[in-house]
């Protein structure tokens, strides 16, 4: 067997835990990022009133609940 100290259990218990905590966040970040990019394949903007809406369809062309104007899909450019 090796020795080990205290100091040397509380570093390893210490990095162990920061490592959890890390990857749990990337992961979380990586899962809310793949929802965002989803979520925003449904939305539309209309041409005429600029209202955005989600339309879930999967038809390249959609009506806008506002003013009946129909509208394609486009991909939304975030600024």
């Amino acid at each position: 067997m090796f020795r080990v100290t205290l100091d040397g259990v509380i570093a390893v218990y210490l990095v162990i835990i920061l490592c959890s905590v890390f990857f749990s966040w990337l992961a979380a970040a990586v899962f809310q990022a793949g929802r965002a990019k989803q979520r925003k394949k449904h939305f539309v903007i209309c041409g005429i009133c600029d209202h955005v809406y989600e339309d879930l369809s999967e038809e390249e062309i959609s009506e806008c609940p506002r003013c009946s104007a129909k509208n394609e899909r486009e991909k939304i450019l975030e600024i």
